[in-house]
């Protein structure tokens, strides 16, 4: 007979088959998640066990993690138990340590964090396939499950298979809200019940080694089939001797009523303590209700005892199966018997143990999370050492366990005394920003504001960040005029001020007012050598011009931000990048642009930058303007899922929708589009939305409501954020009001265009000017340089429109061979954009005048096969079948890997294949 100290594994021999299968699937190349549910002890962790070793097995790299209980605060803490030691999970680490600044955006802190953890499962995955295992999913910070829920849809596509095991009940929101996902993604269940019958007597016949008689399995039976419950029964039994064997049957020993061993959890657990020494029971208790981890050095401070009798205690209780190592820790065998341990303890004493245990590990080098946990134990009020400790870590404490650091700051600030408490004010209004609660934070400046002095500068910085996450830019602007207002400001405060209100006075539309803002803004800062200052002043400034239409002179102040940026200015609102870029595409630097986008991209992921979404729709927007649609595409879907704080998404599903009206394909109810709302991405592309209703009315026969959708949108939209990119619109405007003989509307995208074309005289703007002055004039001489124009700015689209309308007029002159050729030019271009729909209304336009197509062009791309994937398709098809992980084409390519992912997507479905290694197939040929 043995007292079994680990768990013997009976009964599932169905679930460790169906967990190898997976696990063979996806070292062929195609990948699932699967989730394991039971009660505490059921023998989840036990099948993890067994599964991981079939795994390894069958040549799967296997990582291993379990999510904690007191780590349910700390964000990423569940998957970064996946990382271990690796040096290779240092990106990973840099962002979650190295990056101990409290910025201004949680939100997008935590995307740059998610995008760099699925970078690293990409490599993993790119060097074989990988089983990636989480037990206690229950306990799992919601970072950590918005890392299994991006996984989750994207495990079929890679060689990789997720492992999750958690108790069923009971689920708060996060976990609910993932088990949603898997269910509706039809990812296996394995629910595990209680043991049979027969699979209990085998577990009882391993540890006694005889076959259990009756009186043996009614005791048994009564632990209702729980693996856990059993092996603690039957061990009590045996501690006691309370077996016999008699002819290889076992049964228990008849014994007094009194006498017998507890049946229920908790005896069972009871008597294992009753082999420890008495001051070995004392420390166990108290080491259950500190966590699942015992942590010697720190045990033996709070318990103010010699470290080796504390490591005396540890072995004893792994001796007698209450503790067990796991990696380089010590930890309870199980948490039920932690739990149970732990409820023996009265509540004062255990919420006084944790407070202590707080207090003596402040000068150590305990995790601050740990140690805040243990200070929020109870409610006294937070002593002089330990508000000063909080004062020194709250800027570390404050990314790594946000809501940790929101409740202590909040009782930090509310017992202080006065002269600490404004410094923790500002401390926690910082925590509640960074926790995405900005009008708790608003509140709390605010009440601040009104028992301080004006002066209080910083409260009135964290007031402005505060509105400025809600998007109230109008309140942001009035508390920086207010803290201009304040006597005695230092120079360098006021040029932070000036540029922030300079910056959202544009965003507001506000043009004057945020010019002289930024202007003062630059002069301090250059006057100061404060980068700040001169950072915001510049981009405000830069803005303005652009959104003027002075291209040149935005361009050199963009210019000088890249200068600034590289003399260390940085902040996680404010991209060095964008106004740049946005000043080449408008230049029709396109490929210039594009590499420069790049970097913002890349900027933007690195330091979590709220402009990520800003840098997507300008890519995208360039994709649309060079007639690389599928890429543009991708890059709205992939942009879709990224942190909005401007309200950029809808621009994005809008220029979707244009592409797919252009292409025939897409002809939804306008009113299914997502509007645009009033924050600053809808306001800065505000003609999108209009466009493609205009543009779903002209298929639907009605050409006078579509050019009343686009005049209003020019009338409306002219002289506000929208003005760099609102001639975007006028050829169809031209057009439409030619259709329908609107004179007025002509006349006022002519005298727009020649304006827009006399400040910036670029060759999409020329262009533009001569195909509405053409249009107007009915001169196809003048479409056509517009044409020339268009090609030289490498804009397809509009190109190819320009011969369209110019066909038109030859036939209407009766110029029947250069209309034809200008309609074969016309479709060329539209048959090279996969553009149905304009193919299809340009040949209707030239039906009234007898002129058909004379040399076909190419047939559009077909939808299906390996013909059917575009350039950057096969660039990646091709990266793929030579072993890439999408990080690594990403990187080669300068794309993001959200980006390389859609394309990846997309290759499976035109190829109709299930996998990775089935692209390397095909693409090899074979």
């Amino acid at each position: 007979m043995q007292d079994s100290l680990t768990s013997v594994f009976v009964g599932r021999d169905a679930e460790v088959e169906r967990v190898a299968s997976l696990g063979r699937r996806a070292a062929a190349g195609e990948g699932a998640v699967v989730l394991v549910e039971g009660e505490p002890g059921i023998g989840k962790t036990a099948l993890l066990d067994a599964a991981v070793a079939r795994h390894a097995a069958d040549g799967l790299s296997v990582r291993r993690g379990a999510a904690k209980e007191l780590q349910r605060q700390v964000p990423f803490a569940a998957v970064c138990s996946w990382l271990g030691s690796n040096r290779g999970s240092d990106p990973v680490r840099a962002l979650l340590r190295g990056g101990d600044r409290v910025g201004d955006g949680a939100a997008t802190h935590e995307f740059a964090i998610t995008e760099a953890i699925l970078d690293l499962v990409d490599t993993w995955c790119a060097a074989g396939p990988v089983a990636l295992v989480i037990d206690d999913v229950h306990w799992a910070d919601w970072q950590s499950l918005a890392v299994l829920h991006r996984l989750s849809g994207v495990v079929n596509e890679l060689p990789l298979l997720l492992m999750l095991a958690a108790r069923p009940l009971p689920r708060d929101t996060g976990f609910a809200a993932l088990v949603a996902e898997l269910v509706e993604r039809r990812a296996p269940m394995l629910r595990l019940g209680a043991l049979s019958e027969s699979a209990a007597a085998e577990l009882v016949r391993q540890m006694v080694g005889a076959i259990p008689g009756p009186g043996l399995m009614r005791q048994v039976l009564g632990a209702g089939g729980n693996p856990l419950y059993i092996t603690e029964l039957v061990s009590s039994l045996l501690r006691d001797e309370a077996i016999t064997v008699v002819a290889d049957t076992a049964d228990p020993t008849e014994l007094g009523e009194d006498e017998r061993p507890s049946a229920t959890l908790a005896g069972a657990i009871a008597q294992r303590l009753e082999f420890l020494s008495r001051s070995a029971r004392q420390v166990l208790l108290m080491a259950a209700a500190l966590g699942p981890t015992v942590y010697v050095a720190e045990l033996a401070a709070v318990l103010d005892s010699p470290i080796l009798e504390i490591w005396n205690v540890v072995t004893e209780a792994t001796d007698g199966g209450l503790l067990t190592r796991a990696d380089s820790e010590v930890v309870f065998r199980h948490d039920l018997i932690r739990q149970v341990l732990a409820d023996q303890l009265p509540d004062s004493l255990r919420a006084g143990l944790l407070r202590r245990a707080g207090q003596i590990l402040l000068p150590t080098d305990a995790p601050i999370e740990r140690i805040a946990y243990y200070l929020l134990a109870g409610e006294d009020e937070l002593d002089k050492p330990t508000l000063d400790w909080l004062v020194t870590v709250a800027d570390k404490l404050i990314v790594r366990a946000p809501e940790l650091a929101v409740q202590l700051l909040a009782r930090a600030a509310g017992t202080a005394d006065l002269g600490i408490r404004p410094i923790l004010v500002r401390l926690h209004a910082q925590a509640l920003l960074w926790n995405g609660r900005a009008a708790e934070a608003e509140a709390l400046v605010r009440t601040a504001l009104l028992n301080r002095p004006n002066d209080d500068i910083e409260l009135r910085w964290l007031l402005m960040q505060a509105c400025h996450a809600r998007g109230d830019l109008r309140e942001v602007v009035a508390v920086a005029e207010k803290a201009l207002g304040t006597p005695n400001l230092a120079v360098e405060e006021a040029g932070r001020f000036h540029g922030m209100s300079g910056l959202n006075n544009f965003f507001l539309g506000r043009f004057d007012a945020a010019e002289a803002a930024g202007a003062q803004a630059l002069a301090i800062g250059d006057a100061t050598e404060n980068p700040l200052a001169s950072g915001y002043g510049l981009l405000t400034v830069g803005a303005v011009r652009y959104t003027h239409g002075y291209l040149d002179e935005a361009l050199e102040l963009s210019s000088r931000i890249l200068a600034v940026f590289e003399n260390g200015f940085g902040s996680d609102q404010f991209d060095p990048y964008v106004l740049y870029a946005h000043c080449l595409i408008e230049l029709d630097r396109l490929a210039d642009a594009e590499a420069v986008l790049h970097k913002a991209i890349g900027h933007s992921r690195r330091i979590h930058g709220v402009y990520l979404g800003a840098c997507l729709v300008a890519k995208a927007r360039l994709y649309v303007l060079d007639g690389r649609w599928d890429d543009a595409i991708v890059e709205c879907i992939s942009g879709q899922s990224v942190p909005d704080a401007f309200g950029y998404t809808p621009i994005l599903h809008s220029l979707s929708a244009l592409i797919g009206v252009h292409r025939g394909t897409f002809l939804p109810d306008p009113d299914s589009i997502p509007a645009p709302n009033d924050q600053l991405g809808s306001s800065g592309y505000g003609q999108f939305y209009p466009w493609v209703k205009a543009l779903i009315l002209v298929t639907r026969g009605d050409p006078r409501g579509a050019l009343d959708l686009l005049v209003d949108a020019h009338q409306r939209l002219a002289d506000g954020l929208t003005a760099p990119t609102l001639y975007y619109i006028f050829p169809d405007i031209a057009r439409l009001a030619a259709d329908v003989g609107d004179d007025d509307a002509v006349r006022s995208v002519v005298a727009a265009s020649a304006e827009q074309a006399r400040r910036q005289p670029t060759a999409a703007r020329t262009g533009t000017a001569l195909l509405c002055r053409g249009i107007a004039e009915r001169d196809p001489g003048v479409l056509r340089t517009a044409a020339a124009d268009f090609r030289q700015a490498g804009r397809p689209l509009y190109e190819a429109q320009a011969h369209e309308n110019a066909a038109v007029l030859f036939a209407a002159d009766g110029r029947g061979s250069e209309a034809r050729s200008a309609l074969d030019a016309a479709v060329e271009l539209y048959t090279g954009l996969g553009a149905s729909w304009d193919t299809a209304r340009a040949v209707a336009r030239m039906r009234p005048y007898g002129i058909r197509r004379g040399v076909r062009g190419p047939r559009n791309r077909p939808k299906t096969g390996r013909a059917a994937l575009t350039d950057t398709e096969r660039k990646v098809a091709a990266l793929v079948a030579e072993g890439f992980s999408n990080s690594d084409i990403a990187a080669q390519m300068f794309l993001s890997r959200r980006t390389i992912q859609s394309h990846v997507s997309n290759i499976l479905a035109k190829l109709g294949v299930g996998s990775r290694r089935d692209i390397a197939a095909m693409m090899s040929g074979s």
